[in-house]
């Protein structure tokens, strides 16, 4: 009896521990803080839009080059606009500039949150431009 009690805490331990590669770890896919860099791949990638072309964009601007936000935000001073392309999130970061709003700060992450590079990004958003 004693055998099966510790047979069967053995098999209930182990059925814990999981049986995939990662040796019963917790593996997050996602991660704010890798320095594993980010993965390009849209099926309509677009030109690349130069950072330097996005900073200093004022609203208008951003609205004829990428269409729609899928999330808009704002805080104090500044307003964040983010896009979306099937590759990546472009966040776009405007601060009031002489009675309107300009673009000063992009980031751009793939789906798993690792960084991209801008332009490509831009690029793709563009090219998928959303209007509805």
């Amino acid at each position: 009896m004693r055998f099966a009690v510790l047979a069967f805490s053995a098999l209930s331990l182990a059925a814990c521990t999981g049986g995939d590669a990662s040796g019963g770890r917790t593996v997050s896919q996602y991660s704010l803080t890798s320095a594993e860099p980010g993965v390009f791949s849209s099926s309509k990638s677009g030109q690349p839009i130069p950072l330097e072309k996005l900073r200093g964009m004022d609203e208008r601007s951003v609205a004829q080059t990428f269409g729609r936000p899928v999330f808009t935000r704002e805080d104090g001073p500044s307003r964040l606009l983010r896009f979306r392309s099937d590759a990546c999130d472009l966040d776009l970061f405007l601060y009031q500039a002489g009675g309107g709003w300009q673009v000063r700060h992009v980031e751009a992450r793939d789906p798993r949150l690792r960084t991209l590079p801008v332009d490509r990004c831009a690029g793709s958003v563009a090219a998928q431009k959303r209007t509805a």
